[in-house]
């Protein structure tokens, strides 16, 4: 099942994951292809890996929102914490991780490219960016704590609190991103830059990363039921759900 939604190619030197779900909304299914994969590849030694998307200028747009706009909320929980487990597995995956971000990320999507260790952006149209507040939930708990990990309080809140997301340039200029490109050279220059960190001592590496965040992991696992139940009640406002329902007539995901 998971290779209907979640491609695995190692032809050329890292594993390249490609995400293969329509515009890929997040949902139960691709979720847990992910989740499935990367404890399949950290059980194979951690190998790294670039996380990327088959569809033409989407990389994930979040949550599938026009299914789970009018889902009970046994079903939007169930996606919380499988989205709380993938963005876990994927922050705290002991080897060199990437995002090729040729297409929009926008709300999860973007927390997914974020929690990557190398996050390689096109440059033209595609948004990087959280759009949680314009719908009325909070950034998941668990991913908040990652996102100022990784680039610090004061970008995190420009990116959460104003929700207008960024282009590639603006994306750079906040350390987003580390490199962009054409968008015809996203994977390559992600395989390139991945391979640089692989090329460090493969133990090493981990327990650097374990360093330098095992902290923020075990602050994302302690607070997670409290975290999950506050963002459910947030979602389940009426007039939350209401916008929601409108946001997802007009995004026209797969």
């Amino acid at each position: 099942m998971a290779d209907s939604v979640l491609r695995h190619n190692h032809e050329r030197g890292a594993h390249l994951l490609v995400m293969d779900h329509g515009a890929n909304a997040l949902d139960l299914e691709l979720l847990d292809a992910l989740v499935e994969k990367m404890a399949d590849l950290k059980g194979a030694g951690g190998p790294p890996f670039v996380l990327a998307s088959s569809h033409p200028t989407v990389f994930s747009p979040g949550w599938n929102l026009k299914h789970l706009g009018t889902a009970e909320r046994d079903e939007v929980a169930a996606v919380l914490s499988r989205f709380n487990d993938a963005i876990l597995a994927l922050f705290s995956y002991p080897g060199p991780t990437a995002a090729a971000i040729a297409g929009h990320a926008v709300a999860g999507g973007c927390q997914l490219a974020l929690a990557c260790d190398l996050r390689i952006m096109a440059t033209g149209r595609p948004r990087l960016g959280l759009a949680e507040l314009n719908l009325g939930v909070p950034v998941p708990t668990g991913s908040l704590r990652m996102l100022r990990a990784r680039v610090g309080p004061a970008v995190v809140e420009d990116l959460v609190l104003r929700g207008e997301g960024y282009d590639a340039r603006r994306a750079r200029e906040l350390s987003l991103v580390q490199r962009v490109v054409s968008p015809t050279e996203v994977i390559e220059t992600a395989e390139r830059e991945l391979g640089q960190l692989a090329s460090k001592s493969k133990s090493a590496f981990a327990a650097t990363k374990e360093a330098l965040y095992s902290d923020t992991w075990s602050k994302m696992q302690q607070t997670r039921s409290e975290d999950e139940k506050t963002f459910l009640e947030c979602w389940f406002e009426p007039e939350t759900r209401e916008r929601i329902s409108e946001v997802a007539r007009g995004l026209g995901q797969e």
